[in-house]
């Protein structure tokens, strides 16, 4: 009898299971990051939109995706409830979501034309440069940049620095000498020159200089506590059996690690 009511209570247990999978979860995924995320024949894809599927799937959720600008990104996870994720929003620790560990990294490298001659070994070097980068990037680029680049309490904003909403126009502004440092993550610098290489002006010559502190993080915002710890554990099981490195290599191989070649200087 004993035995007959453990088995009834497993497949009770399975039921509530079965009852879950296959809910939709919405998430919203910054635009405009290829190869994080971006558009291809209308499709959203790329290295955050296949691991959180990925992970999604595995617990039984189907993904409704979702890409908006910044400002909107950091607004739906300080304030919305339109989404049960928000993946790109700076960390905060004001309890209104979860925040899981890292999904992915960024290395913000500063890219200028070898033609010019600059060298940089570290911030203060930009001064005077017309320098851009994408919105609030003082969050991400340290201590250094955040004090020299932040907007004055006056309101006004930093002289020849500049801000754009859309990464694609930034990096359009390099190459149209509307800047002369480009501040921007090595492999969305590698896939607009990859993906445009077919106009010969973004393949001059450049040099990037690893100035910034160390990688940052994708924050990966949820509503539910339950739901974070789940996706940690499963994105863990990927990390470890190599799936998570499968991924992002399809997006990241030897033709786009090519556009860094010869390129590089640390300081």
């Amino acid at each position: 009898m004993r035995l007959l009511f453990q088995i009834v209570a497993l497949l009770c247990c399975g039921s509530s299971v079965w009852a879950e999978s296959g809910k939709m979860v919405s998430v919203a995924f910054t635009r405009g990051r290829p190869p994080y995320v971006f558009t291809e024949k209308g499709q959203l894809r790329g290295i955050e939109i296949d691991l959180t599927r990925e992970v999604l799937t595995r617990l039984g959720y189907k993904l409704k995706a979702e890409a908006l600008s910044p400002y909107r990104i950091e607004a739906e996870a300080k304030h919305g409830k339109n989404f049960d994720v928000v993946i790109g929003a700076p960390f905060s620790s004001d309890g209104a979501r979860f925040y899981s560990k890292p999904l992915v990294k960024f290395e913000n490298v500063a890219v200028v034309l070898k033609s010019k001659k600059i060298q940089l070994k570290s911030v203060k070097d930009m001064n005077g440069l017309r320098v851009g980068a994408w919105v609030n990037a003082g969050d991400s680029l340290g201590r250094d940049f955040h004090r020299q680049y932040s907007p004055r309490i006056s309101g006004e904003p930093v002289r020849n620095y500049k801000e754009f909403s859309k990464q694609d126009e930034q990096f359009r502004a390099f190459w149209e000498d509307k800047i002369d440092v480009l501040i921007m993550d090595r492999y969305i610098f590698g896939w607009f020159r990859m993906t445009q290489a077919s106009d010969a002006d973004v393949l001059r010559d450049v040099e990037t200089f690893s100035i910034f502190p160390d990688p940052k993080s994708t924050s990966v915002a949820f509503g539910d506590q339950k739901m974070r710890s789940a996706f940690e554990l499963e994105l863990g099981k990927m990390r470890e059996s190599g799936e998570y490195d499968r991924i992002v290599q399809s997006y990241v191989g030897e033709k786009l690690a090519a556009m860094f070649k010869t390129t590089e200087k640390t300081h």
